[in-house]
């Protein structure tokens, strides 16, 4: 078993951001570039990201020249990868060998609505525990489980992940009207050595079945811990979502000058 960390041994960890991004999305393609509020969506990760104090440094991640374009005008740091990785997982990894890392916090760029301090409290509060990797998730409505785009998860009493489905789980077989229902947020913690692992092993059936690397880590066996977060964030899957993370927005005060 690996030992936890302490407190004063994290001292001289370095913990770095890296945020997946890429043109050719299948459900939104285009989607880092999309307008949100006037601004576009990466840069509203980006400067999430970049106010978090557990990070040592942030990077975008991608394989598009359009999105490192981008990234120069706006002097956000930039890593090109290959356009050979399977999801985004692997893009980090090939960043954390770049330019090193003893912990990856992976913030996934269609997340504009996830604040610096919800991932910073993330980090904190993962760091307490040993893992392979860390995964934030939020409870969320009846409704949204019957999302196929957010994946819910399944957890032991240790807050482990058992099972990850794009479907609504658990099932409700009795019709007892009170399940909570628990979905997985885009923001992962990695050590480097898992991470290397992961992206040197083989995707799952059940991963290849349902569309969602995470499903790796459960047939691979990887310590892979779960962390709640406050509430959902509003993310952006498919273009109508662009119009609910502008309206949670506003409400937190921004408008098209920000």
């Amino acid at each position: 078993m690996k030992a936890m960390l302490e407190p004063e041994q994290l001292a001289g960890q370095r913990v770095i951001g890296v945020i997946p991004a890429r043109m050719a999305s299948s459900r939104f393609f285009g989607k880092p570039l999309a307008k949100i509020l006037g601004k576009e969506m990466i840069g509203w990760v980006y400067e999430n990201a970049a106010s978090c104090s557990t990070l040592d440094e942030v990077y975008v991640a991608t394989d598009g020249e359009e999105i490192s374009e981008y990234c120069k005008r706006q002097g956000i740091p930039c890593v090109m990868t290959s356009p050979d990785h399977r999801n985004c997982s692997e893009r980090s990894n090939e960043v954390c060998r770049k330019v090193g890392g003893d912990f990856v916090a992976e913030i996934q760029g269609d997340e504009p609505t996830l604040e610096g301090d919800a991932i910073d409290a993330f980090i904190q509060e993962s760091l307490e525990s040993d893992f392979d990797v860390a995964l934030a998730y939020a409870e969320i409505s009846p409704v949204d489980a019957e999302n196929a785009h957010i994946v819910k998860v399944a957890m032991d009493h240790r807050s482990r992940a058992l099972f990850f489905s794009r479907f609504a789980i658990p099932h409700d077989f009795k019709g007892r009207k009170n399940v909570s229902y628990y979905g997985q947020v885009g923001l992962y913690l990695w050590r480097a050595a898992a991470l290397e692992r992961f992206a040197v092993t083989e995707p799952s059936d059940l991963e290849i079945a349902e569309d969602t690397h995470v499903l790796r880590l459960a047939a691979n066996h990887f310590d892979s811990l779960l962390v709640q977060v406050d509430h959902a964030p509003v993310g952006v899957d498919v273009p109508e979502d662009i119009h609910h993370a502008e309206s949670y927005l506003k409400q937190k005060g921004f408008d098209e000058a920000h």
